[in-house]
């Protein structure tokens, strides 16, 4: 029974650490993606407001394909005509677009992860030159291995949102875009395990004090 319970509360120590990383997105606003060879605008976007599927469109208010959680494992023309990139092209209106993302209240964001699409194909590329993330840019170093491949980029924000614009590569129209994620400032893993020995202590101290 001792060592059932020392693993659930090491267990909860864990889930509680890891599931602080992450800073819950409410809603997004940006002008939705194009159609291609297959469909990159944000169609599971909601609410939807009949423009989910429109080239373009503003959206609003709202969650879709860039904070649900699914990580692209395939490139842009590989997952059928329903994929799980968000996609805009400069000559559908789409000429380094913006994201700004709102949290609901004030965060502090420590780091932001975007999913990228690097593969070339058809003349085309699809890996921005660079992101700027409130107003700080970062450039995208050349990366010639094709498929989706997650960027993380060091921030120090605190604001209830934070917007994020894409930056086309000179002489490419497209960019995809798969998923963004914020992250908070969490402690190093040694001090984690450090300060859930020390609760775990003091818990069976207190248990043995009263038995």
């Amino acid at each position: 029974m001792k060592r059932l319970t020392l693993i659930l509360l090491s267990s909860f120590f864990a889930f509680v650490s890891a599931y602080a990383a992450n800073i819950p997105v409410s809603s997004y606003s940006m002008l939705n993606g194009a159609a291609g060879s297959y469909d990159y605008r944000d169609f599971t976007y909601v609410p939807c407001n009949g423009v989910c599927d429109v080239t373009g469109a503003p959206l609003s208010g709202g969650t879709g394909k860039l904070t649900d959680g699914v990580l692209p494992s395939t490139d842009w023309d590989q997952e059928g005509y329903y994929t799980q990139w968000v996609g805009w092209d400069i000559y559908q209106g789409g000429t380094n677009p913006t994201a700004t993302f709102f949290f609901g209240s004030t965060a502090n964001v420590r780091s932001v992860t975007i999913w990228l699409d690097n593969t070339a194909g058809r003349g085309m590329e699809f890996l921005p030159e660079s992101v700027t993330i409130a107003g700080q840019n970062f450039l995208i170093p050349p990366d010639y291995v094709d498929g989706p491949r997650a960027y993380t980029f060091d921030v120090n924000i605190t604001s209830d949102n934070v917007p994020v614009q894409f930056f086309q590569t000179p002489g490419y129209n497209w960019i995809m875009v798969g998923e963004v994620s914020f992250n908070d400032a969490v402690p190093e893993p040694a001090t984690l395990s450090l300060a859930g020995a020390g609760l775990l202590a003091a818990w069976w101290k207190r248990r043995g004090a009263r038995s």
